[in-house]
């Protein structure tokens, strides 16, 4: 038997207004100017024109496409298991299930990086909705943070729901 939680992204909406037409307009870029700029070339140079105009363009499109889908629609979806938790982005490109055996997790902690510390120095994060909580798994001395940006009550109540389900060592 397992048991799934979803817990889904708090939309920036002005991310993703200003980068949904970023890829509007990288994809009028790539799709209509740079193949009527590529025209002027004859036979393969069209081919070779076109490709070396338009693989910024398409990167730069990949990178918007990245961020854009995972704010807009992305979701982190817990698969808890009797012998293991599945970590799933959905949404996210690029990324695969992370597994973790629930015999190796440690503690499960809600964690405050309102101020956090690193080998460089401090990072400040000031969030006006109190969003800077984050659901840690400690892994043999290591912190894994699972799901990041979240108020102290969505963490509390998730940490609670995979305490429910889960007996740590």
């Amino acid at each position: 038997m397992s048991i799934t939680i979803e817990v889904k992204n708090r939309t920036n909406w002005i991310v993703t207004i200003i980068l949904g037409l970023g890829l509007f307009i990288l994809s009028l870029i790539i799709l209509i100017i740079i193949p009527l700029v590529s025209l002027q070339a004859e036979g393969v140079f069209f081919i070779v024109n076109y490709i070396s105009f338009a693989t910024p363009f398409t990167a730069f499109f990949i990178l918007f496409l990245y961020i854009w889908l995972w704010n807009t629609f992305g979701k982190t979806i817990f698969i808890i298991e009797p012998e293991k938790i599945t970590v799933r982005y959905k949404n996210k490109l690029f990324t695969s299930p992370r597994i973790y055996l629930k015999k190796e997790i440690d503690q499960i902690l809600v964690k405050d990086f309102q101020v956090e510390k690193y080998k460089f120095g401090v990072r400040y994060h000031l969030s006006l909705s109190g969003s800077t909580y984050s659901v840690v798994f400690i892994q043999n001395g290591n912190e894994i943070r699972v799901i990041n940006w979240i108020t102290e009550t969505k963490a509390s109540e998730i940490v609670n729901e995979i305490k429910k389900q889960v007996v740590l060592k």
